[in-house]
């Protein structure tokens, strides 16, 4: 997951040395927190780092039900609901970790390369008309990788490896596809990222309204998940 970080690094040098593979579509010039919430959009759009996750997520539970080693410690700690949620958070909490490695390496490469390109960037850190909706935007994306990570470890409870990573893979594609039909498609957890990638940040109430929906989307969808992740977690035979 920690390759992520070398995009926004890529980028910032192929920005300061004229690289025609970079393209700037933006009518206003980036600045600091606007290139680091864009650099991580561009993540999302690299969809393997979803199933990269999903791999992650499946083997830490499923891999040491698999191999038995799970064994080690269900002895001292006979509490398999508490052991359940001990693994989401530790995927959730390791997860941000590396959000805040890809906020400090973007920043980082942004004022050591990109900002020498000031027909394109500018030295300003942020905006403040615009930081509510930067952030929820952020937010939005890292709902989608903690439902990747609930939902993955709810599969590998019930399957092998690869079988779950596949499942994720196809409700992933299946909720793209979703995202374009009206009415099911706020059923979707990727329509709201696509939304805010058209909303003008400065609307801050419009965007509020997004993330709150998709953040009550994320939570129904991650409360089943643990419910009949830690259900069958209990009755499995380790």
């Amino acid at each position: 997951m920690l390759t992520m970080l070398a995009i926004p690094a890529l980028y910032s040098i192929g920005i300061s040395l004229n690289s025609s593979v970079i393209v700037f579509t933006g009518e206003e010039k980036e600045y600091g927190m606007s290139f680091f919430v864009n650099m991580f959009s561009f993540v999302n759009a690299v969809y393997i780092y979803y199933f990269i996750l999903s791999l992650v997520s499946v083997r830490s539970l499923g891999g040491e039900i698999e191999n038995k080693s799970i064994l080690l410690y269900t002895q001292r700690i006979n509490n398999r609901p508490k052991m359940y949620f001990a693994k989401v958070s530790s995927l959730i909490l390791a997860f941000f970790v590396i959000c805040l490695a890809f906020l400090i390496v973007t920043l980082v490469m942004y004022y050591l390369f990109a900002v020498q390109r000031e027909d394109l960037v500018t030295r300003q850190l942020l905006k403040s008309e615009e930081l509510t909706g930067l952030f929820l935007f952020f937010l939005c994306i890292v709902l989608v990788y903690i439902f990747t990570i609930t939902f993955s470890v709810m599969l590998s409870v019930y399957f092998k490896t690869n079988t779950a990573v596949i499942i994720f893979s196809i409700v992933l594609i299946a909720f793209m596809f979703v995202s374009e039909f009206p009415t099911i498609q706020y059923l979707s957890i990727t329509y709201y990222i696509s939304r805010f990638g058209e909303l003008d940040l400065t609307q801050t109430s419009e965007a509020v309204k997004l993330f709150l929906a998709n953040a009550a989307l994320v939570a129904v969808y991650s409360t089943i998940f643990s419910v009949l992740g830690i259900r069958k977690f209990e009755r499995r035979d380790l």
